[in-house]
């Protein structure tokens, strides 16, 4: 039964979020050092603020677990595993702890790893928290599921609501926001904290604005699938769209404001943590880069049938690409221009083919 539920639910979790991961460890092994990374697990387990953090994030990592397990439990092509709660109660928690604890395996490593740091310097209060911590997620992805599984529809409580007319450019921000909140919160929380600690990695050595730069490709292609979630949405419930009378120029200035809202909490970031060795303005051209790379992001995806691996595969090859460039000291004007130029021209190419 085991191995059955892990071809089932561990194995296709991973292979969906195959690329998440792999930003994940090119940003968590690839742009910081195993030295850094243990200046980072020192200060964790010294400051329970840092190490509350820590909790947060793996708490977030927990609920996507959750969300992919209810959606697996109530798929129409699932509907056979409702079946599993006629297995004994000791047993099915038993699979389900060890199904939980297999989805939980990157933070289980992590943690382990802080629990051998937290051993050698002595921290057996931070031990102990991370140890109950992991316990508690553990246990709380096996209720969840359990619950699920016996209440497959759940009756939802219906509270009064107001209604307010909203603009375009914010039909999908509040879409997101409230009917895949889990996708929004982990987006902005990788992009947000990228670049916070970016920014507070600046002063800490002899970095130039390069670093900068690389932390904006990384939170740019954080939001590769914006563009992807934002055409299933108006292929969903904005059919009539292509079809009203407007020009290439409205379209794009409607999409670029609709990017503009999503980009914009990462101005506040910027703007919050920016290093005082930093310029106003510089902070301000980064931030513009950002808005226009995620817009021609969009222009090259829109209206097109694209192959998820081989978008990926475009995503990999675009951070590659960028990191040798920032490298070689292209600056933050030129990508600027390149990615407004580079929105206009493939949109007005797109719309008019």
């Amino acid at each position: 039964m085991l191995t059955f539920l892990n071809k089932l639910l561990i194995g296709p979790f991973y292979a969906k979020n195959a690329g998440t991961f792999l930003v994940i460890l090119l940003l968590a092994f690839g742009f910081l050092s195993a030295t850094e990374h243990k200046a980072l697990i020192t200060a964790a387990l010294g400051s329970p603020f840092f190490l509350a953090i820590v909790f947060v994030l793996w708490g977030l990592y927990l609920l996507k677990t959750i969300s992919f397990i209810w959606q697996e439990l109530t798929a129409p092509e699932h509907f056979f595993l409702q079946t599993f709660w006629l297995v004994p109660k000791p047993t099915r928690w038993a699979l389900w702890l060890a199904i939980q604890t297999g989805l939980l395996l990157p933070i289980i490593a992590y943690a382990g790893w802080m629990v051998q740091m937290a051993v050698h310097y002595q921290k057996w209060d931070s031990l102990s928290a991370i140890v109950l911590v992991m316990l508690a997620l553990i246990g709380t992805g096996a209720a969840a599921a359990d619950y699920r599984l016996r209440h497959p529809n759940p009756e939802s409580i219906r509270l009064p609501h107001l209604t307010v007319r909203l603009p375009y450019e914010l039909f999908f921000p509040t879409f997101w926001l409230r009917y895949e909140p889990l996708s929004f919160l982990l987006t902005k929380a990788f992009s947000g904290l990228l670049l916070a600690g970016v920014c507070r990695l600046y002063p800490t050595d002899d970095y130039d604005q390069r670093l900068l730069l690389i932390g904006l490709l990384l939170a740019i292609l954080g939001h590769s699938q914006v563009g992807n979630q934002i055409s299933e949405f108006e292929q969903k419930y904005l059919l009539l769209l292509p079809n009203l009378p407007l020009s290439w120029l409205q379209r794009l200035r409607r999409y670029a404001l609709t990017y503009g809202i999503i980009w914009l909490p990462e101005l506040l970031i910027l703007l919050r943590n920016c290093p005082s060795d930093i310029g106003f303005e510089y902070i301000i051209r980064l931030w513009l880069t950002g808005w226009g790379a995620l817009l021609f992001m969009h222009s090259l995806a829109y209206g097109r049938n694209i192959i998820p691996d081989r978008w990926l595969s475009g995503v990999l090859a675009t951070f590659i690409g960028g990191l040798l460039a920032i490298m070689f000291g292209v600056p933050v004007g030129v990508w600027l221009v390149l990615g407004w130029l580079g929105a206009v021209g493939f949109w007005y190419r797109s719309v008019r083919t």
